[in-house]
């Protein structure tokens, strides 16, 4: 297969791109995901592909039709609100623990894909500046490696990563980052929680509104 690595078996490279091209939005809810196309597309069998749409299933990044086939998952208004809580609630332990700990050196991360979101928004470069944006999440993530509250965002971080990327105005999302950094900087640890919680809930009202195939 194609730019795909071969130490794993087929089916997980499969899946791992497919995945891949859900949260980034290249397949959008909605989408069917037809294993002839697929296989064609990657020069696989349809036997991976069939293997890695069923793990997607099990995953909850796509969901099967019965007889409409398999196609990428769309989230109701609801789940989407459930995905962004708990993200955030996760992130406001993080935070939480990195305003109080963390040195202004251990912060130069997300220091550096603040600066990168500023740049790309400035050349007007919206798709890179919303990748950027959801980068920024990623990075804070990784900050928080080791720790318990790390390991459980990792284990959402798939679909928290399609949620980030549903913000289609990348200018306010990064405001709040930059805010966010500030506070932590400044080890203001209520300040970075409230800005946590607020960009919690900012982010279902951007994923909602934008995702076509939302179900309210």
């Amino acid at each position: 297969m194609s730019g795909l690595a071969h130490f794993r078996p087929l089916r997980e490279e499969v899946r791992d791109e497919l995945r891949s091209r859900i949260t980034s939005g290249t397949y959008a809810p909605g989408t069917r995901l037809v294993e002839r196309t697929i296989a064609s597309e990657l020069g696989v069998s349809r036997v991976p592909v069939r293997e890695a749409l069923q793990a997607l299933v099990l995953e909850g990044f796509a969901e099967d039709r019965l007889t409409r086939g398999i196609a990428v998952r769309s989230y109701d208004a609801a789940q989407i609100a459930d995905l962004a809580q708990v993200g955030g609630a996760l992130e406001a332990v993080l935070v939480r623990r990195l305003a109080t700990y963390a040195r202004p050196s251990d912060l130069a991360p997300l220091r550096d894909v603040l600066d990168e979101a500023a740049f790309v928004i400035g050349a007007g470069d919206v798709p890179a500046a919303v990748a950027a944006n959801a980068r920024f999440h990623e990075v804070l993530q990784e900050l928080g490696r080791g720790t318990i509250v790390g390991e459980v965002l990792t284990t959402i971080g798939e679909r928290r990563r399609w949620l980030m990327r549903q913000h289609t105005d990348p200018a306010p999302i990064h405001a709040e980052h930059e805010a966010l950094y500030a506070a932590l900087v400044a080890a203001d640890v209520e300040g970075a929680v409230a800005l946590v919680e607020a960009h919690a809930r900012g982010s279902v009202v951007h994923a909602v509104t934008s995702q076509p195939g939302a179900r309210r």
